[in-house]
């Protein structure tokens, strides 16, 4: 599995946050027919219990009830196109023409978010600035249409603030104030409902945040918040090569130089796949400044 922003994918996905069941079937044999008439009684009596909340979630229990987009198939072919998003961009763009057909009418929420996912990959790989900011705003637009249907689907949140950041990037710093917060909001409500997602990817992206932007009055950096994030991802997914070079950063911008120099270690000794090579080049150089500056020597990098 990947990860956006170098984040090693390794997400975990259920088909659909719940499955909503009021019944589970009666099975009758023989020697029950002769208490059928009772049994419907108390079916009909149960119903009737329960039918007034039925009518108060009507529209939600017609959304989990129908046949879910994610099939085994379905994410099979998504995470393909995902994983190879950066030296096959030609799948990439057929599956997002496939899937968005096939989620045109979809209530369903993680559907959406995986759309916008997609749509993030194609975004991340455009070289044209202007038209690359257009392709995250399609990436937010349609993890706001997954949040419209689930105000709490983690992958909307995740897939939205992950390209308002990227907007932020291109857009100059009048831009990015405008976005630093509504992201910070969005990561910590990630953080909150599935703090696993993406390798931890809210945790990450929240460290990495509170590291580089500059602290109070200018804006709302902390050392202190990106350490508790990056160290809480580390402890979740410990093998993640990007947490690893944003935590091997940090540690030595506050000092800790020596268990900087462990951590870019292991950045740089990782193997990386031909897949994720122009991602990965980026957290590859985190990790070679902090050895070079930490006087590091022989540096050998993984498969480069």
């Amino acid at each position: 599995m990947r990860a956006i922003n170098g984040l090693a994918y390794s997400v975990e996905y259920s088909m659909i946050d719940r499955e909503i069941s009021l019944f589970n079937g009666f099975v009758l044999s023989a020697f029950m027919k002769s208490n059928i008439r009772q049994l419907e009684k108390k079916i009909i009596l149960y119903t009737c219990k329960v039918i007034t909340v039925i009518c108060f979630s009507a529209s939600s229990f017609a959304q989990d009830a129908s046949p879910t987009l994610m099939t085994p198939e379905n994410i099979q072919k998504i995470e393909l196109a995902v994983w190879k998003y950066a030296i096959d961009t030609p799948l990439l763009l057929q599956t997002i023409d496939w899937f968005s057909d096939l989620a045109r009418d979809s209530r369903e929420p993680v559907a959406l978010a995986e759309l916008s996912r997609l749509k993030f990959m194609h975004a991340q790989i455009e070289p044209d600035k202007d038209y690359r900011v257009h392709l995250f705003e399609r990436c937010i637009a349609a993890a706001d249409q997954a949040l419209t249907l689930n105000a709490n689907d983690v992958r909307g949140l995740f897939w939205k603030a992950v390209a308002m950041g990227k907007i932020a990037e291109d857009g100059g710093i009048l831009n990015a104030l405008r976005m630093l917060r509504p992201m910070e909001e969005l990561l910590l409500k990630v953080v909150e409902l599935d703090e696993r997602y993406e390798n931890a990817g809210a945790h990450r992206a929240l460290g990495r945040m509170y590291h580089k932007l500059p602290g109070f009055p200018i804006s709302f950096g902390s050392n202190q918040k990106a350490l508790a994030h990056l160290k809480r991802a580390h402890e979740l997914f410990p093998m993640d090569v990007i947490t690893r070079a944003f935590y091997a950063e940090l540690l030595y911008d506050i000092g800790r130089k020596d268990e900087a120099s462990k951590h870019a270690d292991f950045v740089l000794a990782t193997p990386i796949a031909d897949e994720d090579t122009l991602e990965f080049s980026e957290y590859v150089d985190i990790a070679l400044t902090v050895l070079k500056k930490t006087g590091g020597s022989n540096i050998k990098v993984g498969n480069y």
